[in-house]
């Protein structure tokens, strides 16, 4: 009785390794195509869906240089207290301007707007507004520009977030 006992113990436990192995599984040489057309057709919607996403369309660099160029044109002045105008900056939409400014400086100058692309440390593109003046004493400046909260225009160029170059300024310009 033991033995039988054992014997079919033993059996038990082959049957339900078997079982847990595979037992009824197609013949390994031919395919199973039982679940492969769903997951054929899954795959394929999830394509479908993946290539009709619509994308967030970011503007090309031509357009942002435009759009810039024409905000840019104008007149801006930082008016000191008011009495006179210690400054006075103009862009013309050719690409040339003039500078007037403190301490009796004036420059006339070119300019050509670009774009940056840049990274943050972590990795994280982002992109910068560049201005490149070339004035006509031969002196030659590449600034991030941009317009704060107010309209108003400022430059960068400096590691700590300020600027100094040739143009003496105070504080930001506003558009006159």
């Amino acid at each position: 009785m033991k033995t039988f006992l054992a014997v079919l113990t033993v059996s038990a436990l082959a049957l339900s390794l078997a079982a847990c192995g595979g037992a009824g599984k197609n013949d390994p040489s031919k395919p199973d195509t039982s679940d492969t057309a769903a997951r054929t057709t899954q795959t394929d919607e999830a394509t479908t869906e993946a290539t009709e996403a619509p994308e967030t369309e970011q503007p090309d660099d031509d357009s942002l240089v435009e759009e810039l160029t024409e905000r840019l044109t104008g007149v801006w002045g930082y008016p000191g207290d008011g009495s006179e105008d210690l400054e006075q900056l103009t862009f013309n939409a050719d690409g040339t301007g003039s500078y007037k400014g403190l301490e009796d400086r004036q420059f006339t100058f070119t300019y050509t707007i670009h774009i940056d692309h840049r990274t943050y440390g972590n990795g994280a593109p982002y992109t910068e507004s560049m201005i490149k003046i070339d004035y006509d004493n031969g002196e030659t400046e590449d600034n991030i520009f941009f317009f704060n909260e107010n309209g108003q225009l400022a430059f960068h160029n400096s590691e700590n977030g300020g600027y100094n170059g040739l143009i003496y300024f105070l504080d930001v310009f506003t558009k006159e």
